[in-house]
């Protein structure tokens, strides 16, 4: 629930309830990224954090040598 603007002090909050009464909203209203991520087949992975170091220090050849080719692929969703 993070991912839609609560603080983790918020979410320890919630109750039971509120979490059904949310999951009922979202039925009919579901979160934009989650639309988003149904819209353009994008699926999160738990990659590895792009470092940098002193001799790289935006770095870019991080993300040069996770995409090699320059493409960006999509996750195949049914």
């Amino acid at each position: 629930m993070d991912q839609c603007g609560y603080t983790p002090a918020e979410i320890d909050e919630v109750t039971l309830h509120d979490v059904l009464a949310l999951f009922a909203y979202w039925r009919d209203f579901p979160p934009t990224h989650e639309i988003l991520k149904c819209v353009y087949r994008i699926e999160q992975t738990q990659d590895l954090p792009i470092t940098k170091s002193k001799s790289d220090p935006s770095g870019i050849g991080g993300l040069i040598a996770r995409f090699p080719d320059g493409f960006v692929r999509v996750a195949n969703v049914l």
